[in-house]
């Protein structure tokens, strides 16, 4: 019986150790999506204001979408810069949030 209890025992720190791993990784992966969400619409911004600015059509969507790559980059290393989960969430959130407002307002497919 108490070598049930010690087997046991020891086994707690390595599923705390696996669950912290699984729930870091899917954290990761999460806010990976939200930049790349954001970057999207960042993106879709800029097209609409390159063509509004009298920029030719496909010009301005190879030129925003060459701009997505940088986009996303700083997203990304701005995201991973925060101190703490939820400045993280936070930061991202609001983030996401105005690109989905100016491309909203600039007319973009949402």
């Amino acid at each position: 019986m108490a070598n049930s209890k010690q087997s046991a025992r020891a086994a707690e720190p390595r599923l705390a150790g696996a669950l912290g791993a699984a729930g870091m990784t899917a954290h990761a992966a999460a806010i990976c999506l939200l930049a790349y969400y954001a970057c999207l619409r960042l993106v879709d911004a800029t097209g609409i204001v390159l063509y509004r600015m009298g920029m030719v059509w496909f010009d301005a969507v190879v030129s925003a979408s060459m701009a997505g790559f940088v986009y996303l980059l700083i997203i990304l290393l701005w995201a991973f810069s925060r101190r703490g989960v939820w400045r993280q969430w936070t930061a991202m959130a609001v983030l996401a949030a105005l690109a989905v407002a100016a491309a909203w307002l600039l007319g973009g497919n949402i």
